[in-house]
């Protein structure tokens, strides 16, 4: 089977482009597959570190190279590529000929279907965040502008069906049940866990961690109060927040008005995600709002339990409470302190959570997730030997 993935650039350093990859390097090594990345811009960074059986595609649109130069090239950046763009994509399309196309949800999301009209592939698209995040998103910036940018875009994308696939695939079955109920076509399929580790933290230092961007959405600042309450306690527990971004400054300022120098470090970010879980004894996740929410698999994957806001979308699919860590409720830092305080205190509580979450972690390797998506692919090509939904 030939499987295209469509999106505008593989070099970056974002969560949707190592998914991509990943998930295109396990696709192509089952029997028969062949794994085409269609990239609008420049991809030969990432094309030399693909395995073999993937093969790379590029358009030369180059969004953004000349952003710099001013407002008018942004404009032009939107307005001449995305045609020069959707023109490039369909040539590439009808000369690869696959089996199944897949939009990431990037620029080409409202293209590949009117490409596709006519066409023997089938089409699937990917959600990497929950229905609601334009309205989320919104509600956190604040003021009305926000507001009906968000509902504009939401009814062109959902009520116009601009952007109708033949299968969509959302990350969690919360999502689905909550923002795609009644919709037909639509499957939950998780993020994969990339980085599978055979060893397993000891849960036995005193330190907790936090992993992502340190923007509001993050809700580090209800983090660091909530570890203020815990300190109290447990003054020789240590919190380490991996991560940079534009909340620096504030977060910094924060700790040091809760006397917290001690207690809370923010460390910037990480190369090496993997090897701070593993030298921790608990993940404190406090997102306001997520697609999905990966650090939480990455954690549970290296045997570390997690103490998370039960957010949309993502903690709740992921973490069975009292089995394999503590959810509570979005934005209640009393309770959140109180959990990471139980874990402090029951050390065995901890390494049994933790056990039964990397256990549960199996659930998301690649090997996994590259069948769930086999069988997608197999019911779209052949909807008479299935019952696709």
């Amino acid at each position: 089977m030939k499987i295209a993935y469509v999106l505008d650039d593989l070099d970056a350093a974002g969560g949707i482009q190592a998914v991509t990859r990943a998930k295109a390097a396990a696709l192509a090594a089952v029997p028969g597959n062949e794994v085409v990345l269609v990239a609008a811009n420049d991809a030969r960074r990432t094309a030399a570190e693909l395995p073999p059986g993937v093969k790379v595609a590029t358009l030369g649109v180059n969004y953004y190279e000349d952003d710099w130069k001013g407002f008018l090239y942004v404009m032009k950046g939107i307005l001449v590529r995305r045609r020069r763009h959707a023109e490039a994509l369909r040539k590439t399309l009808g000369e690869l000929e696959p089996d199944i196309v897949v939009s990431v949800g990037q620029s080409e999301k409202f293209m590949i279907p009117r490409i596709s009209r006519g066409r023997p592939w089938k089409t699937v698209r990917e959600y990497h965040y929950s229905g609601t995040y334009r309205k989320d998103y919104a509600r956190l910036q604040g003021g009305i502008r926000a507001r009906i940018m968000a509902a504009v875009s939401d009814f062109y994308e959902f009520a116009l069906r601009q952007g109708s696939y033949d299968a969509t695939v959302v990350l969690t079955r919360q999502d689905m049940e909550t923002n795609w109920r009644g919709r037909k076509g639509v499957h939950v399929i998780p993020n994969p866990c990339i980085r599978r580790t055979e060893r397993a933290a000891s849960l036995d230092r005193p330190r907790a961690v936090a992993v992502g961007r340190l923007v509001p959405v993050k809700g580090f600042d209800l983090l660091i109060s909530a570890w203020e309450k815990v300190a109290a306690v447990y003054p020789g527990w240590e919190l380490e927040i991996w991560g940079d971004g534009p909340e620096k400054e504030s977060l910094e300022r924060l700790v040091q008005e809760k006397g917290l120098e001690r207690q809370v470090f923010l460390r910037g970010a990480t190369p090496d995600v993997q090897e701070k879980l593993l030298q921790s004894s608990m993940l404190v996740f406090s997102s306001l709002f997520e697609g999905f929410g990966m650090v939480l698999v990455e954690a549970m994957a290296c045997g570390v339990p997690c103490v998370a806001f039960e957010c949309p979308c993502g903690p709740r699919d992921l973490i069975k409470p009292e089995k394999d860590g503590l959810l509570v409720p979005p934005g209640d830092t009393g309770r959140l302190a109180e959990a990471v305080i139980r874990m402090i205190e029951h050390p065995e509580l901890r390494r049994a959570m933790g056990a039964a979450a990397r256990k549960k972690a199996g659930r998301y390797g690649l090997d996994a997730i590259a069948r769930s998506w086999m069988d997608l692919f197999h019911a779209l090509k052949n909807p008479e030997n299935t019952n696709l939904a």
